[in-house]
């Protein structure tokens, strides 16, 4: 004779139904935050890689093996280290850059010469021996630079069609001065020695803003330095007056 399978009454279901909506109500936020933590970190990883991917390369090739070439010239960008009413009167700092623009330069062969263009293809090849992955060289060479004000990081892949926007500042020794990368929904900026994530969708990249503005779009404070410290949208010309970069 066959037993009789009894299966769950009612109330019965209700009552798992109800434990399992508490469960998820529990742990779904959890798993959530623990996802997005997780994208951080791995963004972060990856603006920690170019870093010491620029630094190694630029490093390796006009410090270490001693080039000869005169690359000066590619230290032409305006770094304002005070916010004085009058511009002529602010203290500057010489720097270099390196943007998707120098990126699709590098890609679509565009020969432009002179000690920028060395440079670029320094950071360029150093960056592509870092990674594996396809970066993409957009459609029109814009600089992200543009989209500090009057446009969000996201709005600027879209416009460029590219699935990364990178800004790169670095020093007369070759070290790094302030770094930012954006893919993949997360903004990841270099500066003060600290490494800033900014998942906000609103993220923008620093533009001719102060570089202070990251930490105010994350919550944070920034540091006493960097409350005055900003990039300029000019660079020196060939006549030493300063004239339109991006």
């Amino acid at each position: 004779m066959r037993k009789k399978v009894k299966g769950f009454t009612l109330v019965e279901m209700i009552v798992v139904i109800t434990i399992i909506g508490i469960l998820s109500g529990v742990l779904v936020p959890s798993m959530i935050g623990y996802v997005k933590k997780a994208k951080v970190a791995v963004a972060i990883a990856d603006a920690k890689t170019i870093k010491t991917a620029v630094e190694s390369s630029l490093m390796s090739r006009f410090v270490i093996n001693g080039s000869h070439e005169d690359v000066s010239g590619a230290f032409n960008k305006v770094l304002y280290l005070d916010q004085n009413k009058k511009v002529a009167d602010r203290k500057k700092e010489a720097v270099g850059a390196f943007t998707n623009k120098s990126w699709y330069n590098y890609k679509k062969k565009i020969k432009n010469g002179g000690a920028s263009q060395i440079v670029d293809t320094v950071i360029a090849a150093g960056l592509d021996e870092a990674f594996s992955e396809k970066w993409d060289a957009g459609g029109k060479g814009l600089n992200p630079l543009l989209y500090g004000s009057s446009g969000t990081c996201a709005d600027y892949l879209k416009k460029e069609d590219t699935n990364f926007g990178l800004v790169v500042v670095y020093n007369t020794d070759f070290t790094v001065r302030m770094l930012q990368i954006y893919r993949r929904g997360i903004l990841v900026t270099y500066i003060n020695d600290e490494y800033i994530a900014n998942t906000n969708k609103e993220a923008h990249f620093v533009g001719t803003n102060i570089w202070s503005t990251i930490y105010t779009d994350t919550g944070n404070t920034s540091s006493e330095e960097l409350y005055k410290i900003s990039l300029s949208n000019k660079q020196v010309g060939m006549d030493g007056k300063l004239g339109g970069w991006y």
